[in-house]
């Protein structure tokens, strides 16, 4: 009898096994189930910073099409030849021009103005420069705005998405210039980096 009752038992018992696999079978053919979906379109974003030149008006993007920074001459108010004690004054806008989803906010700085001598030129030493920001290119040529300034300093503005911040600048020839530097020439470099905050 013990038999009949042991054997019963294992048929159940197979029975129960046998649906068990077919259920775990059943489900994971519902996991592997494939549906198709449509493909997108992933594209970065263009970090663009542009600057314009105080009076000239002109649009350069910083960075060029081949990757390398780019220069612009800045246009001055001076007219004519620069006389010692006077200054003359420049400005650049730096507009953030951004596609990024998002706030995109900038920081752009100005390092140290590097003013050099040209070619059988000693006139870069009676010449200081001074970088502030301003809220617009029409207040570079106004003094007032560059009183607390350092020579040689740097200076800073935050630009937001779509935004634009100004930097002027004023070069000012030394009133204790000797005439014999009289009509010699210097160029002035002033380097501005744009980082995302």
């Amino acid at each position: 009898m013990k038999s009949k009752h042991a054997m019963k038992a294992a048929g159940l018992v197979l029975i129960a096994v046998v649906l068990a696999m077919l259920t775990v079978q059943g489900s994971y053919a519902l996991w592997n189930k494939a549906a198709g979906s449509n493909g997108g379109t992933v594209q970065a974003a263009d970090f663009r910073i542009s600057l314009t030149d105080t009076q000239a008006g002109s649009v350069t993007d910083m960075t060029l099409s081949n990757g390398t920074a780019a220069t612009l001459a800045l246009s001055s108010t001076g007219v004519g030849a620069l006389l010692p004690g006077q200054s003359s004054y420049a400005g650049v806008q730096v507009n953030n021009l951004t596609d990024a989803g998002g706030d995109f906010t900038v920081r752009a700085t100005t390092t140290a103005p590097v003013v050099a001598n040209n070619p059988g030129s000693s006139l870069a030493q009676y010449i200081t420069v001074k970088a502030v920001t301003a809220g617009s290119l029409a207040q570079c040529s106004q003094p007032a705005i560059y009183g607390q300034a350092a020579v040689s300093g740097t200076a800073m503005v935050d630009v937001a998405k779509y935004g634009a911040g100004v930097f002027c600048f004023q070069v000012t020839l030394s009133a204790t210039m000797p005439a014999s530097v009289s009509g010699q020439s210097a160029q002035i470099a002033i380097p501005v980096t744009v980082n995302q905050l």
